[in-house]
């Protein structure tokens, strides 16, 4: 029984031992799309979240972590470079009730809490030593953007009480922040002062304002404003662009996108209309030839590739069973 026992011990650490050198081996991938998914054991009624990546160039799938559902909403994200993932848990200390942030290192096998106070976390995006993230801070009305400097961790927010982040996006080369913010108490004051026919939605969009933030926090600057929904930010060298409807969730009207030039200061503006893209988890190809998104094609949710050249629509990975919860489009090159 013993020398089975040293046996089956000498080969799990073989097993481990292998993995790490893989994963220590294996170049990091520039190009790639970060998706976490959830699905429920029908034998056990878990739910298990998984992080993959999907791999632009050689169009494939990999699964890299599994985490149990736990948050109210599980979200997750995979940084390539540094081989670790990101996401979110729930926490019951004292006062400190809600879903926070962690890391885990795939190189070390160990896991890291990085917040201990939120209450909600829309976004996750790391950049070498810096993690942004949108969450809403127990005691906070709003969801504000935040980022963990992993060399300190310290914890920085940008915006006041009054700032509601809807969306954000990352500028890697410029070293940038694109976020879509709008004020608290205007959309307040919108929901209780409407006019128009009883009976129907008459309330009127705040007005959301797109920023270009650094990542320091330091300097903001004001790109444009609408009185739209700005639901979803992207970035592709010099230009942004944003999704904006008039109506929450109105599918049945087309967005309309926004382009605009930070170098000539002009805003370009097209109808959408081609199928819906979800809130918040669109982003460009690195040749700015493609859009991935997740979106409803033909009454089948799932991930997708649009040609922004041929107008085509490509399958990724089709919502089969359990959930796909989001994605981030990451281009290092």
């Amino acid at each position: 029984m013993k020398k089975r026992i040293l046996h089956v011990s000498i080969v799990l650490v073989c097993l481990v031992l292998l993995t790490i050198f893989i994963i220590n081996r294996d170049p990091p991938i520039n190009n790639y799309i970060s998706i976490t998914s959830s699905k429920e054991n029908i034998d056990t009624g878990k739910i298990t979240t998984k992080i993959m990546v999907y791999d632009i160039k050689t169009k494939t799938t990999e699964e890299v972590f599994q985490f149990e559902y736990s948050a109210q909403y599980p979200l997750g994200y995979y940084d390539s470079k540094s081989k670790s993932v990101y996401y979110t848990k729930r926490i019951n200390k004292g006062e400190n009730i809600g879903d926070n942030i962690f890391v885990f290192d795939l190189k070390t096998s160990q896991e890291r809490q990085l917040t201990n106070d939120l209450f909600a976390v829309n976004y996750i995006i790391s950049d070498g030593d810096k993690v942004f993230f949108v969450g809403r801070p127990n005691g906070s009305q709003v969801l504000k953007l935040g980022v963990i400097d992993l060399k300190t961790n310290s914890i920085s927010y940008w915006g006041d009480e009054n700032t509601n982040v809807e969306a954000i996006a990352i500028d890697r080369k410029q070293k940038k922040i694109i976020a879509s913010a709008y004020s608290e108490s205007e959309r307040v004051y919108n929901v209780t002062h409407q006019d128009g026919p009883v009976g129907q939605d008459n309330m009127k969009m705040p007005t959301h304002t797109v920023y270009e933030i650094d990542y320091s926090f330091e300097n903001t600057n004001k790109l444009f404003e609408e009185a739209l929904w700005i639901r979803a930010v992207m970035v592709h060298d010099s230009d942004v662009y944003a999704l904006c409807d008039r109506k929450y969730n109105n599918s049945a009207v087309p967005s309309t996108l926004y382009r605009y030039n930070r170098n000539d200061k002009i805003i370009y503006t097209s109808e959408w209309d081609t199928y819906r893209l979800q809130v918040g988890d669109a982003g460009f190809s690195s040749d700015g030839q493609h859009i991935f998104s997740i979106s409803l094609v033909d009454n089948q949710r799932g991930i997708y590739d649009f040609d922004l050249i041929t107008g085509e629509v490509y399958p990724i990975m089709i919502q089969k069973t359990g959930f796909i919860n989001n994605i981030q489009v990451v281009n290092f090159k």
